[in-house]
């Protein structure tokens, strides 16, 4: 077996050709650093990628990148590159085969730190671990992003979904939109009115027109609105979660109002009680459950409003659509019948969507995977201390949630 000397060894590393070549290795054991000098071969005939023609070398620059480190010791590669006077009369740097253009990492060390990333809890502990800047460590994931977004080839979706999710304060909205059958993320935009949504719709390849049957979202008017207009033929399916929360809320705001007029002449019976009313009842056991057993017999108006939250989880279970919209209507009148606001409210909303809840049954969708993706976004802004700007987000959740293809070829 031929023994390598170094410089065949690094470049076989860099899996360098002509005209490129190790010329120089420099170990410094005080710095621990390996310094790695490449060149060029002189009089290399350089083309113009807008022409295909000679470009003119206008002069060289020297330039450094990080690469894998060599038995514990930073390895840095350096070249002077040249800069070329195109016929455009712009400069361009000539692009080096182990970096990406205007990377100072090299394609090794960036897949590397792809791989960091992606088992790391933090990007400061993935950019710790690689040993290189926060900064730095962000860069390698919007080259990864952008060279992702580039190999991907969208495949017309069957079911969508549409989520929103706050990223600042002062109702500063994101809307992301998901493919529901791999559960992708497959772009998110900031803000959540009727053209944003329209500018996400529009990056579906053609033929999504016809191929998504169905669409989860809540009840915004911006998301039905542009699903209108972009994709006639898809149902619009609302998310029962969603319908889920706002019966949740309905109880909890009755609850508060009626523990206040209790409270008022000294009646507590509702106090410290909350939970017990939004768990499920089947989650309950030992103490709690005794004491929600004491709560449902007495005569409240929260018990009702229970209730009735509880009833309306029949609704997802049928099969039949003119028994689920019988039950749908008896379902409103005895909300409204109740006389309590909050459920009401809810009572008229759910009447004002019913298209929309019963297409459930045909398309039992939800956007419980959106759901968990808006618990990992809320972990990346918390990790990056807020994520001031939405590209910065942007990238980030399309690095972990898009299931793109991200390290170098």
């Amino acid at each position: 077996m031929k023994e390598l000397s170094l410089k065949e060894f690094y470049a076989q590393s860099l899996e360098l050709k002509a005209p490129w070549k190790v010329v120089d290795v420099t170990i410094d054991g005080e710095s621990r650093q390996v310094r790695i000098r490449v060149e060029c071969a002189r009089g290399e005939v350089w083309g113009d990628p807008d022409t295909n023609e000679r470009a003119e070398i206008k002069d060289w620059e020297e330039r450094t990148w990080r690469h894998l480190d060599t038995c514990q010791f930073e390895t840095i590669i350096i070249a002077r590159v040249p800069r070329l006077l195109l016929k455009s009369g712009r400069t361009l740097t000539a692009r080096v085969p182990w970096a990406a253009p205007r990377g100072r990492l090299t394609l090794s060390f960036e897949a590397h730190v792809i791989a960091l990333l992606q088992h790391c809890r933090t990007v400061r502990g993935a950019a710790r671990l690689a040993g290189i800047t926060e900064d730095a460590a962000d860069g390698v994931m919007r080259r990864a992003v952008e060279r992702g977004l580039l190999r991907r080839e969208l495949k017309p979706p069957s079911v969508l979904g549409f989520d929103e999710k706050a990223i600042r304060k002062g109702q500063r909205y994101t809307t992301i939109m998901s493919d529901l059958e791999s559960g992708a993320v497959i772009d998110l935009i900031e803000g959540r009115t009727t053209e944003a949504t329209l500018h996400l719709l529009h990056l579906l390849p053609d033929g999504s027109t016809s191929s998504v049957q169905a669409v989860a979202m809540d009840m915004w008017p911006a998301y039905i609105s542009a699903v209108g207009q972009a994709l006639p033929e898809a149902a619009i399916v609302f998310d029962k979660f969603h319908i889920k929360k706002h019966l949740n809320e309905a109880v909890d705001k009755i609850r508060r109002q009626e523990h206040r007029q209790l409270s008022a002449v000294g009646n507590l019976t509702l106090k410290d009680s909350k939970y017990l009313w939004l768990r499920r009842h089947q989650d309950l056991c030992g103490r709690a459950a005794e004491q929600f057993r004491s709560l449902l017999i007495q005569d409240l108006q929260t018990g009702t409003a229970w209730a009735l939250k509880e009833n309306f989880d029949r609704f997802w279970k049928y099969t039949s659509q003119a028994w689920a919209l019988k039950f749908l209507w008896d379902w409103v009148e005895t909300a409204r019948a109740t006389e309590l606001s909050p459920l009401a409210k809810v009572a008229d909303m759910i009447d004002k969507h019913a298209e929309g809840i019963l297409n459930y049954l045909m398309h039992p969708i939800t956007n419980a995977a959106a759901e968990g993706i808006n618990s990992v976004i809320q972990n990346l802004k918390h990790a990056a201390r807020g994520l001031p700007r939405f590209e910065s987000l942007r990238i980030r959740v399309l690095f972990y949630l898009g299931k793109l293809e991200l390290k170098p070829a």
